[in-house]
């Protein structure tokens, strides 16, 4: 029997020792990778969420009243939902979808995965009240709070690197060629978040040309729309003056008339500028002048 024991020791010594060295050999990856966040330590943080969650919901609904309920009670059902929320997210997959690359859409199945596992730990809590219980309302709260503490971390944590893609970007900015975009279309948007992202694309665009009077004065991620396809030149002295200058004009709108497309050609001729046009996946090809 001692034996027996000390063989079930050995195997948990064993069992843990190797759980050790994969967390050590998963961890020196993640030193290596400052940027990469491992699915293991997302499902762990998202666990822990929804541990707090539920903590932070039953406050909500019953607020003072908090310090009536023991803690031994508390404790178990945050384990117990957070248990059911952890085996939800790996069976979803949610802590898969890489942080820097979050957006509304991936919230979908992330919101849903919260909203499941409340519906699982409703039952489980109506078993674990015993000389206890919850108000049945805490479900509900505890679904918003949860899909709260799961979101919100991701969209700060991609703020956060985007900020710093930016800041390397402004570093470059004098390799950049600036540019003066035409249109304010959904290619013009694509563009500049490429453009201000993305090291492949050296192009920084500095002003927005509108088809449209009502558009001038605002803004698509921070480039200013300064005026009308007939204020063209006016535009361009303006930013000459200001240092500002553009290398290139690129038309981004595909339903440019013929006239307004000779009128760019010759305001780009005369001010010694190359016109591009942005073709699908931010290819750009050169317009020539009997092309205008």
């Amino acid at each position: 029997m001692l034996e027996g024991k000390f063989n079930t020791n050995n195997w948990g010594a064993e069992l843990l020792r190797s759980w050790v060295q994969h967390l050590k050999k998963r961890f020196d990856i993640a030193r290596n990778h400052p940027n990469m966040m491992m699915p293991q330590t997302v499902l762990v943080f998202d666990t822990l969420m929804a541990f707090l969650s539920l903590f932070i919901a039953l406050y909500l609904r019953v607020g003072d009243e908090f310090l009536d309920y023991s803690p031994q009670f508390i404790l178990k059902n945050m384990v117990v939902f957070s248990l059911t929320a952890a085996s939800i997210f790996c069976w979803m997959q949610t802590h898969r979808t890489l942080w820097r690359y979050i957006t509304f859409e991936d919230m979908v199945p992330l919101a849903l995965a919260a909203l499941l596992a409340n519906v699982l730990y409703f039952p489980l809590m109506i078993l674990i009240a015993q000389q206890e219980s919850m108000p049945r309302s805490v479900v509900v709260i505890n679904s918003l709070v949860s899909i709260m503490l799961l979101g919100v971390p991701r969209f700060l944590y991609r703020l956060v690197q985007e900020r710093h893609l930016q800041q390397n970007k402004r570093k470059d900015a004098e390799a950049a060629v600036p540019v003066l975009l035409i249109g304010c279309s959904i290619h013009a948007e694509s563009f500049i978040r490429e453009a201000f992202h993305s090291p492949n694309l050296p192009y920084d665009p500095i002003a927005l040309i509108t088809l449209d009077d009502e558009e001038i004065g605002r803004k698509i991620h921070g480039v200013p729309i300064t005026g009308s396809l007939k204020e063209l030149a006016s535009v361009l002295n303006d930013l000459k003056i200001e240092n500002r200058m553009p290398k290139q004009l690129i038309i981004t709108h595909n339903q440019i008339e013929a006239k307004d497309r000779r009128f760019i050609a010759q305001t780009a001729r005369l001010y010694g500028l190359t016109l591009m046009h942005l073709l699908h996946h931010f290819s750009l090809d050169v317009v020539e002048e009997d092309e205008g």
